[in-house]
């Protein structure tokens, strides 16, 4: 049964991907909240990584994002190249800032760890919005090109289209991740480092290679944003959204980076559909939080597997 379990999650997340874009298809508005739904849950599985894999709560996300985003911004302002360039430049920029940051960061941890990680990205923000000659202050950049494939415009339901296969991707590979040895050694690191270490592996170095995987997985996010907006602000990437992304992984599931995912896509419908969410800010959703992680303390995919596994041993 192993096999057929391994089978039906990459078929049962592409089917759920298939909906959505298929929920996508008669208007613009909800092919923006299909996007949006993908940046969120690509924010999630890429923070995934090293705060729930690897036990270490980076807070620069809104950096990642924004960089993704001003990647595609900049190609799209000072070259004639396609946007789509953007995506492996945004997570290349991404992924070197990440290990800088860890490795200037690398004896840190717990609080101290998410206070100067936090540093980084309120720095960031501040440099978006006090250098106009590249991020156009606090106007932006807008009036983007659409983006290209192999010479064809893709227009508004083509990035749609990208963006859901991305997350689907981004979901499918860290989950094949989790299980794989890199995956066991980078959650063992987080709880005995130096059972790690013993067996020869660089507890280090796996950590920073899960923070340079998770910013290019979130910038990949941004510069989605970026080309489905056809403009990029710098008020877009606050800290504000890095405190829901914390959210999202607890609320859907620590188990499974699908349970990230959940979490993003039910944070993102709770803000834009429902408006006492949107008026009342994070604290709702930190209480949220709390009372999802009492009474299922692996989030819903938990709690959803848990009632799976009694209804099967009823007779």
């Amino acid at each position: 049964m192993t096999w057929l379990r391994r089978l039906l999650e990459p078929a049962g997340t592409l089917a759920l991907a298939a909906l959505a874009i298929l929920y996508a298809a008669p208007v613009d508005f909800q092919r923006d909240m299909v996007v949006l739904g993908a940046v969120y849950a690509l924010l999630a599985i890429g923070m995934y990584l090293p705060f729930v894999m690897g036990d270490g709560l980076s807070l620069a996300y809104n950096a990642y994002l924004g960089i993704g985003a001003f990647s595609v911004a900049l190609i799209g302002q000072h070259t004639g190249l396609s946007l789509l360039w953007g995506l492996p430049i945004g997570a290349v920029l991404s992924a070197v800032v990440a290990v800088l940051l860890g490795l200037a960061t690398a004896r840190l941890s717990g609080f101290y760890l998410a206070g100067v990680t936090l540093l980084f990205g309120t720095a960031f923000s501040t440099f978006l919005l006090r250098t106009p000659s590249v991020s156009g202050g606090s106007a932006g950049i807008n009036g983007l090109p659409e983006p290209t494939l192999f010479g064809s415009a893709l227009d508004r339901m083509g990035v749609t289209i990208l963006a859901v296969l991305l997350a689907w991707l981004a979901g499918f590979a860290v989950s094949r991740l989790r299980r794989s040895p890199y995956g066991i050694a980078l959650r063992a690191q987080g709880v005995v480092p130096a059972a790690v270490e013993a067996c020869g592996i660089s507890a280090p170095l796996i950590k920073l290679l899960s923070l340079a995987v998770g910013a290019a997985i979130a910038s990949t996010g941004g510069a989605l944003l970026a080309m489905m907006n056809r403009a990029v602000v710098p008020d877009t990437f606050s800290l504000s959204i890095v405190f829901l992304a914390v959210f999202m992984p607890l609320l859907g599931g620590r188990r499974s980076p699908w349970g990230a995912a959940l979490g993003a896509v039910i944070v993102m419908v709770l803000i834009f559909e429902v408006p006492f969410f949107e008026q009342t800010g994070t604290l709702v959703f930190a209480l949220g939080v709390l009372v999802v992680l009492r009474f299922a303390p692996d989030g819903l995919l938990g709690a959803f597997d848990r009632l799976a596994k009694r209804m099967r041993r009823e007779p």
